[in-house]
């Protein structure tokens, strides 16, 4: 897919500029408020700090030793953990800043998008209906930008998710990178996963009981199945229907895994077929709607532009998981053609309104704002 296909015309630039240039000076302004905080609060906790240490002081002759080790122990455990929230607190007002900016621009950047919606940081109906075997073993979880809308008239989703297993010893990342959702056009009603094989270990043997555990009380049947290409040599596919299974990686859908580990060169990618949606997960540590910080100024061609290139990579992949399987290739057993079911639960599809006839893509940007005149 041509990517500059999807690049904002020169007007659109324009005028995205304009709103760039108003957002440097509103940026200006958060940067200033948060160092007039951050003075204010480190001295407000330095106070507080020193209140209690002559208190203590004071009445350091009717303390025990180990009382008095305690209690200061406890003081700069007290003001570690108070210095980390006020800091936060202090740079709020850029984040602020920057995340409505981020939210403004999105929807202008992907104006191409029929029924684009951006949100922020909240786990979505579709990504609780991934296979379990897709995702891992993991105990938390979390979201960063959400994007859906519609592609040549069929739904998608990405959601940029990171997924942890946490434990007193260590936090192990099981998966950073994004996560696409849409509607499949394969005639296949169950479950298949195709997760790369891992390297044999201890870790991997905790992980394949807890999975084995894991399925047992979600009733789960999934069973190991093979390609008989190259393909099984690097990963492991898992279904709750074999034959079908292996007749889809007989044909096309082999072709589609092959060429999303090609153009996704980072990590392993994870694709799963199940009850009519394909859910692809890409590895990487990127983050890939993000704004730089609230320091450096926001440029068009150094930010914004390579964004929206990214954001058309995804949007290829969307594509070719999408395209629809050769006629030839008829796994319904009776010889007819039959429409893939609509996914359970609430799907994308569920979640974006049709666009009204003649509706603007591009959402109308920031507008006449201007900064406050300097005395």
């Amino acid at each position: 897919m041509d990517s500059d296909r999807y690049l904002p015309n020169a007007e659109t630039v324009a005028a995205i500029e304009k709103d760039i240039a108003n957002y440097n000076e509103r940026r200006k302004l958060a940067r200033a408020e948060v160092e007039r905080r951050k003075p204010v609060l480190f001295g407000s906790l330095a106070l507080g700090c020193a209140a209690v240490l002559v208190l203590i002081l004071t009445n350091f002759s009717s303390m025990s030793g180990n009382a008095v080790k305690l209690v200061f122990f406890g003081l700069v455990g007290a003001a570690v953990l108070a210095g980390g929230a006020l800091y936060r607190l202090a740079k709020q007002p850029g984040e602020d800043t920057r995340q409505q900016f981020r939210d403004h621009i999105i929807p202008v950047l992907f104006g191409f998008v029929d029924g684009l919606r951006y949100s922020h940081g909240y786990e979505t109906t579709s990504f609780s209906r991934l296979p379990a075997p897709m995702k891992g073993n993991f105990n938390h979880k979390e979201f960063g930008d959400i994007i859906a809308g519609r592609l040549d008239g069929l739904r998608f989703e990405i959601i940029e998710a990171t997924l942890k297993r946490k434990s007193k010893s260590a936090d192990v990342t099981v998966f950073k990178g994004v996560v696409l959702n849409c509607r499949s056009t394969y005639p296949f009603k169950g479950t298949l996963v195709a997760v790369r094989r891992p390297q044999p270990g201890l870790f991997q043997a905790a992980d394949d009981v807890f999975r084995s555990v894991g399925e047992f009380f979600r009733r789960e049947q999934f069973e190991t199945v093979f390609s008989r290409s190259p393909l099984d040599r690097i990963y492991e596919f898992r279904t709750n229907s074999r034959d079908e299974a292996q007749g889809l990686l007989r044909g096309q859908l082999r072709e589609v895994l092959e060429w999303v580990s090609r153009k996704w060169p980072r990590g392993s990618p994870r694709i799963a077929l199940r009850n009519g949606e394909i859910f692809v997960m890409l590895p990487s540590d990127r983050d890939f709607f993000e704004l730089p910080p609230i320091e450096i100024p926001v440029s068009y061609r150094a930010h914004l532009e390579p964004m929206v290139r990214d954001f058309a990579a995804l949007l290829a992949i969307v594509r070719e998981i999408q395209r629809q399987p050769q006629p030839a290739e008829d796994l319904s057993g009776d010889g007819s053609e039959e429409a893939p079911s609509a996914p359970t639960g609430r799907s994308v599809e569920a979640d974006l309104p049709a666009p009204s006839p003649g509706q603007e893509p591009i959402v109308p940007l920031l507008g006449d704002w201007e900064p406050p005149k300097k005395d």
